[in-house]
Formats: C-alpha cells, structure tokens, sequence
C-alpha cells in the first residue's frame, strides 16, 4: 500500500556518529556534541512480512529478509547521546526513544511511537551504543556496545558492522604490527525447538557429552601487519556455547583451532589484505568456516563452507567510486546443528503491545545476508561544501529453503544435520531468490532525502534538520 506521511518530528539531543570500531585502521575521535530538529516526510510502497521461526521463551526473526535493516534508515524521534573525554579516558552513551524493531520493519513511514497511527509502539530496549574506554592512536582498550568491523570490504565476511556487539576489546599497534582481541556475548535465550536440540544432542566427537548451559560466547583475535602500501590481517573466531568460559577458551596468544573444544566449540578463520596504489585501493577477504579434513569422523561429519570477496576503490578529494563481489558457500556460519555453535549474534527485543513480544533477532556476525549468498555491488560517494551524494547499488542471490512449505531465506535455523547424534533434521532447498537494491541519498546543508528500492519495495524519505 502506498503512504504519505507527514509531520515526523524528529529530536536529537547532544548528538553526533555512532561509535564504530574498526582495528585495521588508526584510532581515531572526532566526536562532538550538538543539538539537532527535524521534520520528515515518507512515501512508498512496502509490502513486508516478519520472518519468523519458533516460540516459546522467544520468535527467531531474520531481520535481514524481513525489510533488508530498513530498521536502520528511520532515525530515533529522541536520541540523547553524551560524550565525556578526560585525556585519553573516553565515557559515551547513547539512548534513543524510538518505536520497536520489529514494528519499524513493518510500518517504517513514520518514527513516531505508533504502529500505523493507532497502536503505541516504544522501544525500551537502549542504549544501543555505550563505550568505557581508554584510547590514543596506538592503543585501544574499552568495555561497551557499538559495532565492530574487520577490514577494508564494504561488506565483510568474518566481521561486519550490520549491528553493535556487547564486548570488550584490547588493541594495540607497536610499529608495524597491530594484536585485536574481542570477548563478545550474545543473548544466550532459545527458542522451545533450539532448546530441546541443545539439550538432546551432542557432538560426533563427544559420545553422551552435553553442553546446554545458557552461554554464547564468540572470542576473536587478529594480527594485522602493515607493509608499506600493503596490511594484511590474520584472524581467527571462536564461538563457545553452552558452557562457561574457561581460561583455555579465552586464551588471547592461543590458536582457537587448537583448543579442541568438541561440542561446545567451533572455529572459524580469516585472511584480509588491502593494496594502496596512489588513488585505488584494491582489497579482499576470505574465511574458512570448516574443511573436510582427513581427522573428521566419516566424509560427511561437515561440509566444507567458506566465504570471499574482492574489491577496489577510487577516491580523490571530493569523489569514490567502488566496487565489491562477495560470496558465502551454503553452508557458511551453519556447520554445526547445536544452536549455541551457529556463528551470529542475537539481540533480544520486548515489546508489550504488539507479537512478537519477544523477539530474537538473529543478526550475522559476518556477511550481512548470512550464508549461501551471492552479490556484487557498486557504490559512489561524493562530497562538495554542503552536498553529498551517495548511491550503493546491489545485485545479490540468495539461497532459499523449503520450510513446512514456505519458500524462505537460508538463515542460521538451516544449520548442517550431520555432525550430532541423534541425527538433525534435514530441510530441503528451493529456487535461489534475485533482488536488486538501490539507495540513493542526496543530501544538501539540512536537507536530505533518501530513495531505498528492493525490487518492487520502494521507500522516499525525505529530512530537514536543524542545528540548534
């Protein structure tokens, strides 16, 4: 249906970017606290359904399929955001007031905490970005939420900034060399049919041995080498489930693969480069989730699951034009039936008025369109005194299942069957879904205005905002 919406009236309070971290790069804080006002106006076309899967303690959603993050293009109608520096001691916190997640995918033409005008819809779920830290331009440690990113791709396979992780982090750069390490939690809560898996199954490896505690874990460390035009990063993610962390799991100089953590563990490992030529930038990924080596019980204990992607980049002082192919295997991030052992991270979601009221939402840790996934993408950027202009297009396939007889997106519910006993349930494939994506965001002084377009789902948003 097709929806004008007018007088969305947006408020910021000490605002300014949202915290994100990335280690291959300098530490860098240019934050600063302002007040802003706006006013917006929606229309469109959005024809969009929650992807849902079990109950119980809690509704699994994809928030991917369900309105591709659209979540993340209608600002907060009250954001408050702080930031305090004291040397090189930095407290940040934000907290908005917005209608719920799982609402904002379905009804996105307006921020105000309403659901299609009638029922209240608030979000009391923040602050969705906070930091405690100590930080200069060669060492970084801080406990907090915000999003991470590994790498110079647009779209990262082994850690990517699609949503904040809880986490506390150490970083530091002694010359040429740079050590990361991560400690980051997901919510442990499970649906009644996860549960039941993770309580009733165990690992090939591990005859009877159950690990069911309600913990998830994922530690990750990298070493990131810079070589005059050339870094390249070497990285490794463990996520331990259902058990408590002990000091073998944590171990920061540990090799992950060499825990041998069999039934609560899995592994996954990362190599990430990027090439500087003047004004081009060529860069690259690729991580392996599992191969079928000869100490694996039987040839089809696991699948061998991988992902990729390559780019390059132009930039000059006003102008970047990029482009990037990525790709994740089938089985990607889903080699293990055991829930706890998918590689995503899950953020819980309460809402009283509306179903679900308790939303798990199963965001990736990596690639932000999940396993069996192919897409290529080309982006511009440009900047000149009071405009700018960025456009992002997407052609991406995506691997389907056959779910009880809905066609729906391979996701971290379709995890491999073969690694536990007793055997998990198989689910059968269906025909590859293609979807071209548009975002066009033109913006000039206080005026913004935003085209979002996957295949027939069209969205304008247009913005005036106001320095006060």
């Amino acid at each position: 249906m097709r929806k004008p919406i007018l007088l969305l009236i947006l408020f910021s309070i000490l605002t300014f970017s949202e915290f994100l971290l990335n280690p291959t790069k300098d530490f860098n804080f240019t934050l600063n606290n302002n007040i802003k006002f706006n006013l917006s106006f929606s229309y469109g076309y959005w024809n969009v359904l929650l992807i849902e899967k079990g109950g119980g303690a809690g509704t699994a959603i994809n928030p991917a399929e369900s309105g591709f993050y659209v979540f993340d293009k209608i600002p907060s109608i009250l954001n408050w955001e702080i930031f305090l520096k004291k040397d090189n001691f930095i407290f940040y916190t934000n907290i908005p007031f917005s209608k719920e997640k799982t609402v904002m995918i379905i009804d996105p033409f307006t921020n105000f905490f309403l659901k299609n005008f009638r029922t209240p819809s608030f979000d009391m779920n923040g602050p969705e970005n906070f930091l405690l830290a100590y930080a200069d331009n060669k060492t970084f440690l801080g406990i907090g939420r915000y999003p991470i990113k590994w790498g110079n791709s647009i779209y990262p396979i082994s850690i990517s900034d699609t949503t904040f992780q809880d986490n506390i982090t150490f970083s530091k750069k002694i010359d040429f060399f740079k050590y990361t390490y991560h400690l980051i939690s997901s919510f442990p809560l499970l649906t009644t049919s996860e549960k039941t898996i993770q309580e009733t199954h165990y690992d090939s490896h591990t005859p009877g041995l159950y690990f069911s505690q309600p913990y998830k874990t994922i530690i990750a460390h990298r070493f990131d080498f810079f070589l005059y035009n050339l870094r390249i990063g070497i990285g490794e993610i463990n996520v331990v489930g259902g058990k408590f962390l002990d000091l073998i799991d944590i171990n920061p100089l540990m090799f992950f693969h060499n825990t041998y953590g069999e039934g609560y563990s899995n592994v996954l490992a990362s190599i990430d480069f990027m090439y500087n030529l003047k004004k081009f930038n060529i860069f690259g990924e690729f991580v392996l989730d599992d191969f079928n080596g000869p100490t694996e019980i039987g040839s089809n204990y696991k699948p061998n699951a991988y992902g990729y992607n390559l780019g390059v980049s132009y930039k000059d002082e006003n102008l970047k034009i990029w482009g990037e192919y990525d790709f994740t295997s089938e089985w990607m991030y889903i080699t293990n039936y055991l829930p706890y052992l998918r590689v995503n991270i899950r953020h819980f979601y309460l809402d009283n008025n509306h179903t679900p009221g308790r939303a798990l939402i199963d965001f990736p840790l990596g690639f932000k369109y999940g396993p069996d996934a192919t897409m290529v993408s080309l982006g511009i950027d440009y900047k000149f005194k009071s405009f700018n202009l960025s456009f992002v297009y997407n052609h991406l396939i995506k691997g389907c299942v056959n779910d009880n007889g809905v066609d729906r997106w391979k996701w971290f519910w379709d995890s491999w069957p073969n690694n536990v006993s007793p055997k998990g349930n198989e689910i059968a494939n269906s025909k590859d879904l293609r979807y071209n994506i548009f975002d066009l965001l033109i913006k000039f002084y206080s005026f913004s205005i935003n085209l979002f377009k996957i295949n027939e789902n069209i969205l304008f948003i247009a913005n005036i905002e106001v320095d006060i």
